[in-house]
């Protein structure tokens, strides 16, 4: 049988915290502890402070197509915005994903590996073109730079990210979304 402590009226009823609501950027408290509101620091910090949640690089990735879909639905009048995009996104998936995926996945992969730094090349190519072309010109060349870029959308959805779910780890697909991170910072 559980012993109930008798109350006491000379014993204050501890405090309630007042709590406000999280916004996105406040630190994190640490694991089993309230902040206090004017903490004394001296004793040790009582919140850690985290740059947010970790990302791996597939939902990093996955994040940029979102972007990049959404520049694409404005047409061409967001083409500027949309080049430096898919510039960003290309140097991450080549400089960082794509080596990192060729070097775990199945032998029969690589082919699909080749095929979407080829469609990035059509890509560029076609961004190239466009830039070039004065505004009345630009629609059909843009609906092919749509297609491409749907396509390899759908490429890395249906095969490139599940091979990667797959062979690399979360630890291992974090670490890749922080190098992506800081090789956009660079720029």
């Amino acid at each position: 049988m559980p012993r109930v402590r008798p109350s006491n009226p000379r014993t204050p009823a501890p405090a309630r915290v007042a709590r406000r609501r999280r916004r996105p950027g406040d630190p994190r408290p640490s694991p089993g502890s309230i902040p206090p509101e004017n903490a004394d620091l001296r004793d040790g910090a009582e919140v850690t402070v985290t740059a947010g949640p970790d990302r791996d690089a597939v939902d990093h990735l996955q994040a940029e197509h979102r972007e990049i879909t959404a520049l694409v639905a404005r047409g061409p009048r967001a083409l500027a915005r949309l080049a430096a995009a898919i510039a960003e996104h290309v140097r991450q998936e080549e400089e960082v994903f794509y080596p990192a995926l060729r070097g775990v996945a199945a032998r029969g992969f690589a082919p699909v590996l080749a095929d979407a730094i080829r469609t990035n090349r059509t890509i560029d190519r076609l961004l190239q073109e466009l830039s070039h072309l004065p505004g009345g010109g630009r629609r059909p060349r843009f609906d092919e730079l749509r297609a491409r870029i749907e396509e390899h959308v759908s490429v890395a959805e249906k095969s490139v990210f599940p091979e990667a779910l797959r062979r690399l780890s979360r630890p291992q697909r974090v670490s890749l979304g922080e190098r992506m991170d800081l090789l956009a910072q660079d720029r």
